[in-house]
């Protein structure tokens, strides 16, 4: 009689863990779905507006960036070019929200990455980098130009 009472007791235990715990578990993921439809919302917002601080000086930290990978890959500072490099597609980044042509951030994306994979190579031609880096001064000319277009 003992034995038959502990065990209904364990399997009354068990039957009101596993339905309090049934009854929590589907209140979670409907009180979660609502909140993730307004973040999702909000973060769409958000990428649809323009930053509202000036891109100008970031170009300037572009091409402050791109001249200093230049000399130091001709002085032979392999690391420093890399962290120059770097600098540089983070640079990018950091431009291309300001602008609008999908065509010119596609090109001044490839460019900086370009540059930044030949650095990144190893032995660094300055030859076949110097073909690069007019590319690169050619799309930060053209981007420049594009921003000072738009308004802010």
């Amino acid at each position: 009689m003992k034995k038959s009472k502990v065990l209904f007791g364990i399997v009354a235990i068990v039957a009101a863990m596993s339905l309090i715990a049934g009854c929590g578990s589907s209140e979670k993921p409907a009180a979660q779905a609502p909140a993730s439809q307004e973040q999702a919302t909000s973060h769409q917002g958000h990428s649809a507006t323009m930053p509202k601080e000036d891109p100008m000086p970031m170009m300037k930290d572009l091409d402050k960036a791109l001249q200093d990978v230049v000399k130091q890959v001709k002085a032979g500072q392999t690391m420093d070019a890399q962290k120059s490099a770097a600098q540089l597609v983070s640079t990018v980044d950091k431009v291309v929200p300001h602008m609008m042509d999908e065509g010119l951030k596609d090109n001044l994306r490839k460019a900086a990455t370009d540059i930044k994979d030949s650095v990144n190579s190893g032995k660094t031609d300055p030859n076949a980098l110097d073909g690069k880096v007019k590319v690169m001064q050619d799309i930060i000319k053209q981007t420049t130009t594009h921003l000072q277009g738009m308004n802010h």
